[in-house]
């Protein structure tokens, strides 16, 4: 049975005042609805911050100051934690327990969108051909790898697909997804269907739980870093030069993604397939789409005066 991760031995403790302001925001972040994941990543943001405070002689939230604030963030870890600390102070603000918004003095931050991990269609089939599927390993890592290369689906999602999920009737799958709680029905196609039906008919084991199961006793669901090794040794295997790409779910999820934008899929139809809930989430993908973005280019304009002369070899007077 999966253990959820407990909180990390070298969070900071924090003076009882910081520490009981700390929890009310974590109650307030759950009666807006936030996830527990949600939750967790904002409190070691938050935590960290109060811990700098703390350390500039501020132990209760009466002797917040601007310039405390922005010692405090000075001293963060990474400058990915300031929208977080922004949000936290504008609670601060709202809830009343500080006099003043000090969420101003946060300067702005903006976290990099990195361009996605892709893989050619070509590269994705070798990887597939490669798998051995004359073992029971392989017949399971073969569908693991074609619910991300086919459908898209992340790694969660896949680590704990459940047969109330799969209608082999109507050659669907039906599931509600673990990071945004959105429901998806995607079509099982013929490949996929063979690949799953193999497994489970001829290779999963006999017990109670998710589709995929830990190929030994005693059985439990994969897990995270199971899921990922099932791309690495296909990757392995098909002798692909992987560089800097990613080697999980989520590689193959932009794969896909890429793919359909650079055949013209209309952005939110691939939104749609991918179960995005962002309207904006696809927007990344358009760097990739290079194609399409021939058509924006504009003209170069001709040089002129001194540019012009200096491109010619000539130096100014």
């Amino acid at each position: 049975m999966d253990q959820k991760r407990t909180k990390t031995a070298f969070a900071p403790t924090l003076p009882p005042g910081l520490e009981k302001l700390l929890d009310d925001y974590k109650q307030h972040c759950r009666r807006n609805g936030l996830r527990e994941s949600t939750i967790e990543q904002y409190e070691k943001e938050c935590r960290w911050f109060l811990h700098n405070l703390a350390e500039c002689d501020c132990t209760n939230v009466s002797q917040i100051t601007a310039s405390r604030v922005v010692t405090a963030c000075l001293a963060l870890k990474s400058p990915s934690y300031l929208p977080t600390v922004q949000t936290f102070l504008r609670y601060c603000t709202d809830s009343e327990e500080t006099d003043r918004d000090y969420s101003y003095v946060i300067p702005p931050y903006k976290r990099p969108q990195p361009i996605p991990s892709v893989y050619s269609e070509e590269e994705i089939r070798r990887m597939e051909t490669a798998i051995d599927r004359s073992n029971p390993v392989g017949k399971r890592d073969y569908a693991i790898v074609l619910l991300a290369t086919r459908l898209g689906l992340r790694l969660e999602d896949i680590r704990t697909l459940s047969f109330d999920e799969l209608d082999f009737t109507k050659d669907t799958i039906h599931l509600v997804q673990e990071k945004t709680l959105a429901q998806l029905e995607l079509p099982m196609v013929s490949e996929l269907k063979n690949a799953l039906l193999e497994y489970i008919q001829n290779v999963r084991p006999d017990v109670d739980g998710c589709i995929f199961q830990i190929s030994y006793p005693p059985y439990g669901r994969m897990s995270k870093s199971g899921i990922i090794a099932c791309f690495r040794r296909a990757l392995h295997k098909s002798g692909i030069i992987r560089n800097n790409r990613g080697l999980g779910p989520r590689a193959f999820r932009s794969s896909l993604a890429s793919s359909m934008v650079n055949d013209g899929v209309p952005y939110e139809v691939v939104r749609k397939t991918l179960g995005y809930i962002d309207p904006n989430a696809i927007s990344h993908y358009a760097r990739l789409d290079i194609e399409r973005l021939r058509f924006y280019a504009l003209p170069v304009p001709e040089a002129t005066g001194a540019f012009a002369d200096f491109l010619k070899g000539r130096s100014a007077r």
